[in-house]
């Protein structure tokens, strides 16, 4: 009775000294293989791994047959063997997995991973022994240690995404009375950057003409008093009415305006609803080729086909695309950027430029370009701007430079985006299940 005492613990023993120290570093070289980006050398370490623990699992049961069930024919050791290392691998991998997941710190802890990898291997060769009583507590212990872990997984929160790294030189946020800010990120009354009035009224809409021509060989006619008319215009498609004096008034979904015959051309006057039907009139009854002094004013440099226009309030512009001119209010408080305010810092040590500035009291200096006008204070290593468009009351944007402040760290985590989703594992998905 004795020696099949000493035979049962040695065989434990020895499984267990297999996989905690054995596995370990076998997982060791697999992965310096794997490193070096050898395949050759990833099968040769896997081959010499595999083969050193069979070789010792086969002396192990050789050495201590009497206790094992399947220790007395050859054919039974070589089943005790792969049952031992298939089983224990296994659950040595579902084990290190369950605890990670569930954040129990067995893999960070070296003593406890020697500890705990040979437990799989001695709890399967357990179930393998003589006599009942050792081989039901094996399975029992083993059962219960499985059951432990789903509990703990069950219980563990999922990890949480890395948290993206805060600025350094957070950005100075603002909160101005009647304006909203673009980005609402800091919390929807608080920003930086750019604010609007928080009255869409308050925002002057878009005008503008443009004035582009087109070759009527392209042109298509239209019944009703359309007629001819642009195949690639923005009033292709619109309707159409007679003036008495046999003009014809377009207006599309979008634009409205007139189109003028020029010999082979036909050129179209057009802008926004906004836009006053008899200011597109006149605009277009000044429309002209242009001259080779009027293109190179605009840099059109020998580019032929253009037409000019005019009207009261409103400079020319050149137009890319499709080429030709467009007409844009002259006063910069007639754009919705009049409206607008910019808040922002920097380091530059030039915060005039080629600004218009006058220094006032508390420290601020009073900065005016030719369609922009705001503050500037100095806060520590940066400056501090408020600009706003020319209709932005100048005690607003006074008001805004002296409150702006660094963004507080909660209104910075806010602004970050949210961190990708992490993805599903085997794990993560289990506990998801045992959860319901």
């Amino acid at each position: 009775m004795q020696r099949r005492h000493a035979l049962v613990v040695g065989q434990l023993t020895g499984v267990w000294l297999l996989g905690s120290a054995g596995l370990p570093s076998a997982v060791g070289v697999v992965l310096v293989a794997a490193f070096a980006r050898s395949t050759a050398g990833l099968v040769v370490g896997g081959a010499v791994v595999a083969g050193t623990f069979l070789l010792v699992l086969w002396l192990i049961v050789k050495a201590t047959a009497p206790a094992s069930v399947l220790g007395g024919t050859t054919g039974r050791q070589v089943w005790w063997v792969l049952l031992v290392l298939g089983f224990g691998v296994a659950l040595w991998g579902f084990g290190w997995a369950l605890t990670d997941e569930a954040g129990l710190g067995v893999s960070r802890n070296g003593a406890l991973t020697l500890l705990c990898s040979g437990i799989p291997f001695a709890l399967v060769a357990g179930v393998l022994l003589r006599g009942w009583p050792i081989r039901l507590t094996a399975a029992g212990t083993l059962v219960a240690l499985v059951a432990a872990g789903l509990v703990a997984l069950a219980r563990s929160a999922p990890a949480l995404p890395p948290v993206a790294a805060l600025p350094d030189d957070p950005p100075y946020v603002v909160s101005i009375p009647g304006y909203r800010p673009t980005d609402p990120s800091f919390g929807g009354v608080v920003g930086t950057r750019t604010f609007t009035p928080t009255d869409p009224a308050a925002i002057p809409q878009l005008r503008w003409i443009t004035v582009v021509a087109y070759a009527r060989q392209y042109a298509v006619t239209d019944p009703g008093p359309c007629g001819e008319t642009a195949y690639d215009s923005s009033l292709r498609i619109a309707e159409c009415t007679a003036e008495p004096d046999g003009w014809v008034y377009r207006r599309g979904v979008v634009e409205h305006g007139y189109q003028i015959t020029s010999g082979q051309t036909l050129v179209v006057v057009a802008g926004p609803h906004v836009v006053d039907r008899q200011v597109l009139r006149a605009a277009a009854a000044t429309v002209h080729p242009a001259s080779p002094a009027e293109l190179t004013a605009l840099s059109f440099e020998e580019q032929q086909g253009i037409f000019f226009a005019s009207s009261p309030g409103y400079i020319l512009r050149k137009q890319g695309i499709p080429p030709g001119v467009r007409l844009e209010p002259s006063d910069p408080a007639a754009s919705p950027q009049s409206v607008v305010i910019d808040v922002f810092s920097d380091l530059s040590e030039d915060t005039c430029g080629a600004a218009t500035c006058t220094s006032e009291p508390g420290g601020l200096l009073y900065r005016r370009t030719e369609d922009t006008h705001g503050y500037v204070i100095a806060r520590g290593h940066a400056n501090v701007y408020a600009m706003g468009g020319l209709r932005v009351d100048k005690a607003l944007l006074r008001q805004a430079a002296l409150d702006a402040r660094p963004a507080t760290e909660d209104e910075l985590r806010r602004s970050l985006p949210p961190p990708p989703p992490l993805s599903k594992n085997a794990m993560s998905r289990l506990r998801d299940w045992l959860r319901g």
